[in-house]
């Protein structure tokens, strides 16, 4: 299936699989999906952004990981940061409403 994905400050169309119906869940088809245009292109900015621009505009989050090292150590939260940065890279989901 297509999904437009947010990745490094641009929207791009990529083949994803579908989604596993399991018990007791429903997979719909959508026609039509709509996308925030304020929401999303705040995220399509913030993610073309590099780590430092981020890290001045939102110095709370700097904080955030340097007491996570404190608590959770060093090496723990440089996974954790990893993780969410890798993430990133491979591009966020966008689209959030349906028609049929």
């Amino acid at each position: 299936m297509k999904q437009l994905l947010i990745k490094k400050g641009q929207i791009i169309v990529e083949d994803v699989p579908s989604p596993l119906v399991e018990d007791g869940s429903v997979l719909v088809k959508v026609n039509y999906s709509l996308i925030s245009a304020g929401t999303e292109m705040t995220g399509v900015t913030a993610s073309g952004e590099s780590l430092l621009r981020k890290v001045l505009k939102q110095p709370e989050k700097a904080k955030q990981v340097l007491n996570m090292a404190k608590t959770q150590g060093l090496s723990k939260t440089i996974e954790q940061v990893k993780g969410k940065l890798d993430s990133e890279s491979s591009g966020t989901p966008t689209g959030y409403s349906s028609l049929e």
